[in-house]
Order: structure tokens, then C-alpha cells, then sequence
């Protein structure tokens, strides 16, 4: 990495940090962003992923556990990589990893093994460091799907969940949003997920299996966690994740929750989110959170949907076209447009996904919405219920369906995915 790259990324670093108050509180959760580079997304007091990231796992005196779908500094793998002036901010965080291993602090990393063909430099690296350890999960051989999920865990009260894989374009290339929790008693919820599937992963495959979930309950029946957020409001937690074959006994399966958040819905819902799909390339219909939305837009609740350009594919359209048509619904498409010195493969796109209904209630995910994200693949999901709960959720949301990159979706138009790579 160039002087000038290294001295950017440090210039961001410094300039996102979460105030140590708030990174430290226990008790307390806080939005964190990640936002393209040359962009107007960026919303200046809400904390940004890479100095979080690098904060966090610096703080760490016991123990770092990470997940997710993959790990790609700049360069690594198959990436064609991008122009010089695009920094790799994942580089300072991984030094903070590395740090923590060699105070003694105990370091695992957990990568899917399907994606880690394409991107192996990183988890082949953390099992080098002293007395760091890293595995691969098959999810397709336990459940169908991948490791989808994107965490990590410090010490015993950190979680942070979110959107952004552990690759350098997630944190200064997407649009992404992500949650820091400080709380002992979330932390361990999301603990007993890694620890299952660091299990899984050291055997055979399908040699283990999952407990499986609780009887599934609502929203306001599970027990929940009071938090703090930054505005001083005071809300209710529940961790929940998918697939339902895959839980731990105490974690509840979050599709039943997303359906009661919206049916609870009366004024407003807003959904961010890379892709949405009704019907998936087997012709299997998946039409529970659609049929939720259409409930929600007939009670009279206003129905706004922001998708990446990327949703616009020739399985999804005709779904979103018909979800466009219902009285209250609105969808719009955004378009980040390229980095101005050069392309960048995989990148400039809206990759967030949350949901907020009525200025009330928030979730924080890691999965898009169609079938295997919720029956197959390994996803994390956090519900934040009471008065703030969503407040800069909603203006992260506003930041984009008010902004220069968002088209309105039409029921007569015309729409394709753009290049990717």
C-alpha cells in the first residue's frame, strides 16, 4: 500500500472514531456507517466502520472471535483490485487483530468455506499469528447455504453486526450500516452462535448438527436486553438469526420477527437492502415478507423500499414492478456512481439492510431478503424496540431516498442490473 493510501486511510481512521464514552459504556448500542469514497452519503455524526472496527478489536484484552462470508484486503484472491487513490482501510484493522494476538490476546476466525476459494490470503494469514486459530464452515453441506453473516465478538460485552463483510471495498467503497452493541448479555447470545458453528466447522461435514431453536415467539413476548442509545433513549434488544435448523436453544429465528414488525406497522415502514427476490432460480415462491409489506401498505402505512441497482435482475423485477403497483408503496433504485479514477470490481452500491417501522422499532441484519438467506445460510439479525430505536436508522435511510442517486421504480418501466465486475 502507497504512502498516500496508508496516510488516507489513517486520515479516516481518525476522523470516524466512536467517542471511547460510547465505545466503552456497557449497556449501550450505536449505529456505525460505512460510506463509497467521492460520494454525498456520508453522514458526519454517525460513527464510521473502519475507525469502529480498529477501535473496538484494539480495546480487546481477552479474547476476538470474527465471522463471516469473507475476508479480501486489497489485491487479495481474484480481486482486480481498484485505482490507487481508493485506500484499504481493512489494513488498519487487521493490524489491530494482529496486535491483539500478540499481547496474548486468544484470536479466532471463522470464514465460509465456499467463498474462501476466491479469497483464502486472510484466514490462511490469522492462522499464522501466535496463538490465533482460523476455520472454515461449509454451510452447504449442514444447512444448503454460506456463511453469510458478518460479526465479531470482543471480550465479553462486544458485538458488532452489520451489513459489511471484512473487505476493503465494504469500508470505503458501499454503503453499508452496522451496530455495536456493549452488553454482556447480547454478546453472549451472539457467542453461542459462533461457538456452534466454530464446532461445526472442526469436523467432519454434517457430523454435527444444530439443537435447534425455541418455539418460535413474537417480538413482544421474547425477553429482551435493555440498551442505551446515543440520544439517551432507552430500548429493547432481542438477537435472533437464521437458518431455523441452525440455533442454538436460546436464539429465536428472525423471519417470524421481520413479520411482526411490520405487521405491528401503522404510519411509516423503510427497507434498505442490496437485493429482494419473491421467487428464487428454482422457481421456489418466497412471498412472506412481500405479502407483510402489501399488509402494511393497505392499513395505510407509507411503504418506502430503497434497492441497490444490482436487485434489478431479470428474476426480480417483475416482483418488485408488482410491488411498486400497491397504493402506498414506494420503491426506488439507487446508482453510486464509479470511482472517478477508475473502476472498482464489486463495489459503489447500496449493500445495507435494516428495516424501521413507525419512528419505533429497527432491525440490523445481515441478509437480504429472499429464500435461502432466512432456510439455508448463517445470518445474524438485531430488533432494537422503543421510542429513538431507529432515529438515525431513518436518517441514514433519508440520506439516500433524498439523494442524487435514487430513481423512482415504475410499474410500466424498463429496468437492468449494471456491471459488476
Amino acid at each position: 500500500m502507497s504512502t498516500f493510501a496508508l496516510a488516507a486511510a489513517a486520515a479516516v481512521l481518525l476522523a470516524g472514531a466512536v467517542p471511547a464514552a460510547a465505545a466503552d459504556k456497557p449497556g449501550t448500542f450505536t449505529l456505525v456507517e460505512s460510506w463509497p469514497q467521492h460520494t454525498q452519503l456520508d453522514l458526519p455524526d454517525i460513527p464510521d466502520a473502519p475507525a469502529v472496527w480498529a477501535q473496538v478489536i484494539g480495546s480487546a484484552s481477552g479474547r476476538v472471535d470474527l465471522a463471516g462470508f469473507y475476508f479480501s484486503r486489497k489485491g487479495d484472491g481474484k480481486d482486480a483490485g481498484g485505482p490507487e487513490s481508493a485506500p484499504d482501510l481493512l489494513l488498519p484493522v487487521l493490524e489491530q487483530v494482529e496486535a491483539a494476538a500478540r499481547r496474548g490476546v486468544s484470536v479466532r476466525l471463522l470464514a465460509d468455506a465456499k467463498f474462501e476459494r476466491t479469497y483464502p490470503d486472510v484466514p490462511a494469514w490469522v492462522g499464522t499469528l501466535p496463538g490465533a486459530a482460523s476455520r472454515l464452515f461449509d454451510v452447504g453441506a449442514a444447512w444448503g447455504g454460506v456463511l453469510h453473516a458478518k460479526y465479531f465478538l470482543v471480550d465479553d460485552d462486544g458485538l458488532y453486526l452489520g451489513s459489511q463483510n471484512f473487505d476493503w471495498r465494504a469500508l470505503g467503497q458501499i454503503h453499508e450500516l452496522g451496530v455495536l452493541v456493549r452488553d454482556p448479555a447480547v454478546a453472549a447470545q451472539a457467542r453461542r452462535i459462533f461457538e456452534l458453528d466454530w464446532a461445526l466447522a472442526a469436523g467432519p461435514a454434517g457430523a454435527a448438527t444444530a439443537p435447534g431453536g425455541p418455539e418460535q415467539a413474537s417480538l413482544t413476548d421474547l425477553p429482551s436486553v435493555p440498551l442505551t442509545g446515543p440520544s439517551g433513549d432507552t430500548v429493547r434488544a432481542v438477537l435472533a438469526a437464521s437458518p431455523r435448523a441452525g440455533l442454538p436453544a436460546d436464539v429465536p429465528w428472525d423471519l417470524p420477527l421481520l413479520i411482526d414488525m411490520m405487521d405491528a406497522a401503522r404510519d411509516s415502514v423503510h427497507l434498505q437492502l442490496l437485493s429482494y427476490g419473491v421467487a428464487d432460480r428454482e422457481g421456489r415462491l418466497f412471498d412472506d415478507l412481500d405479502r407483510a409489506l402489501r399488509r402494511a401498505a393497505v392499513r395505510g402505512a407509507k411503504v418506502r423500499i430503497i434497492l441497490a441497482d444490482w436487485a434489478a435482475t431479470k428474476h426480480a423485477v417483475p416482483w418488485l414492478k408488482s410491488l411498486a403497483a400497491v397504493p402506498g408503496v414506494e420503491i426506488r433504485l439507487t446508482t453510486i456512481p464509479a470511482h472517478p479514477d477508475g473502476f472498482i470490481p464489486f463495489a459503489r452500491v447500496e449493500h445495507a439492510k435494516y428495516l424501521t417501522v413507525d419512528g419505533n422499532a429497527l432491525w440490523v441484519g445481515t441478509s437480504n431478503w429472499s429464500r435461502d438467506y432466512f432456510f439455508e445460510s448463517r445470518n445474524l439479525s438485531l430488533f432494537l424496540g422503543g421510542a429513538g430505536a431507529p432515529r438515525d436508522a431513518d436518517r441514514f435511510f433519508n440520506q439516500s431516498w433524498h439523494g442524487p442517486y435514487a430513481i423512482a421504480v415504475s410499474p410500466c418501466g424498463d429496468y437492468a442490473a449494471p456491471r459488476r465486475n
